[in-house]
């Protein structure tokens, strides 16, 4: 009897343990689709309102307007606060040994928004983008992506 309650306390523990793993695999999911990259001769000239992903808080872009023209893509980024003086197309170490006529200072908007204008070389890519902070008086390094998605598919040529 007592072999017997032994045999079923192991399974009895087996199975719990077993179930208390299960819990911990998780379940399968359907991976995001990776958006190609887009340039600037795959759009068709005009102004589109779009989203921008950056790797920090910090740099909240609240509205963007991209403009495309000539193969060629800019965006006005306008932020939702007011603790950067202007941005930098690549890293802070590379800010700090460029001219300073490559640094992007903002213009303000009809609400007192900073606007910064920047190229864009494409959409659905990671682009380095450093911040000066009036504040701090320093570079603070940014990852952007300006995402595609609500551009009119009409506008796109994936050639």
């Amino acid at each position: 009897m007592q072999k017997r309650f032994i045999f079923l306390l192991g399974i009895f523990i087996f199975l719990t343990v077993l179930a208390g793993c299960s819990a911990d695999i998780p379940e399968e999911t359907e991976p995001e689709p990776v958006m190609p990259v887009i340039l600037g001769t795959q759009i068709a000239d005009g102004s589109y309102e779009i989203d921008v992903e950056a790797s920090s808080s910090m740099f909240r872009v609240v509205k963007c307007v991209l403009t495309a023209a000539n193969g060629e893509m800019q965006a006005e980024m306008t932020m939702s606060g007011q603790g950067y003086g202007m941005v930098y197309m690549g890293t802070g170490e590379k800010a700090l040994l460029d001219s300073e006529e490559k640094y992007i200072p903002f213009v303000l908007d009809e609400n007192g928004g900073k606007v910064f204008t920047v190229p864009v070389e494409g959409l659905n890519m990671e682009l380095d983008c450093a911040a000066w902070s009036i504040r701090k008086e320093k570079w603070y390094d940014r990852t952007l992506i300006f995402h595609s998605e609500r551009i009119p598919a009409e506008s796109l040529s994936m050639e």
